[in-house]
């Protein structure tokens, strides 16, 4: 079977339209009838059903089987090819969250650079949420995840290695910035500069948020833990941040929660399960568990 004939097939079934499967893949469209007729003769059945006289097309419930598991080994194919990629340029992709990044790698990368492994080390920065598909994806090799609870997925590996709270932080002219302890309550009315849909935080923010009762004003929301800060510094809102978000400025104050039952920030060390780490990898990986299990 040409995984080729599945790659036409699956975008068959979304577009519903063989000229622009040919398009898509720059073929003509003979050839995507000639793919959907090989694997209706590997599966003895149709897939497809074609109304010439309206111009419509309807995948079988055959075809949407089939669609099913299409996906699925041309995405497993997907990142066959990217993890060879990696194995062959001898390189190293780590996924690193902003706060983590700002935190916790300046250490690792001063193990690496004094192991000479620093150069062969490639980040890709966003959200946690988003790095944890990126590493299923095989855009990584290894990441440092946030998360509210332990890591445990079937795909990936977790090794914790940090736990931290969360912290409310209001500018120095506040009226809250008097305040070394606080209530989520009491934040009711306030209006909030918060991180992105990709970030762990946002998991922990709604549970305060359900507890208390309310819906939070968010004016503003960003990937990038400085432009929060500097929001938050000119009094747009106030922010919900863990604690290792504090950048020791003078013009915004760190507030504790009070609150019972908190969530945590949970530091991992995050890899796929199925990746077959290199010799250089598996090096990084022994640095990481050394560096941020101190």
């Amino acid at each position: 079977m040409n995984t080729k004939d599945l790659a036409y097939f699956s975008d068959l079934t979304q577009t519903k339209n063989f000229s622009k499967v040919a398009q898509d893949f720059g073929v003509t469209q003979p050839t995507i009838t000639m793919a959907i007729k090989r694997l209706e003769a590997e599966f003895q059945t149709k897939l497809v059903l074609r109304d010439r006289t309206r111009n419509d097309l309807v995948v079988t419930a055959s075809g949407e089987q089939l669609a099913v598991h299409a996906r699925a080994i041309l995405a497993e194919l997907d990142l066959t090819h990217q993890e060879i990629t990696h194995l062959t340029q001898d390189q190293t992709v780590l996924g690193l969250p902003p706060i983590i990044e700002n935190h916790y790698f300046p250490r690792v990368a001063a193990h690496l650079q004094a192991q000479g492994m620093l150069a062969n080390l490639q980040t890709l920065e966003g959200g946690s949420v988003w790095l944890r598909q990126a590493l299923r994806d095989g855009q990584a090799d290894l990441a440092l995840l946030g998360s509210t609870a332990p890591l445990s997925y079937k795909s990936l590996v977790a090794e914790a290695f940090d736990r931290q709270p969360f912290r409310i932080f209001v500018a120095a002219t506040h009226p809250l910035a008097k305040r070394q302890r606080i209530y989520f309550s009491e934040l009711k009315h306030e209006k909030f500069v918060l991180f992105n849909s990709s970030f762990v935080h946002n998991s922990a923010f709604n549970q305060f948020t359900r507890r208390n009762h309310f819906r939070p004003e968010v004016v503003f929301r960003a990937n990038d833990t400085h432009v929060i800060m500097n929001l938050v510094a000119q009094n747009v809102g106030v922010t919900f941040l863990t604690a290792i978000g504090a950048q020791h400025r003078d013009d915004v104050v760190q507030l504790e929660l009070l609150d019972d039952a908190q969530p945590e920030f949970i530091a991992s060390i995050v890899y796929r399960d199925s990746h077959v780490l290199t010799p250089a990898q598996q090096q990084v990986l022994a640095v990481l568990r050394t560096t941020l299990g101190e």
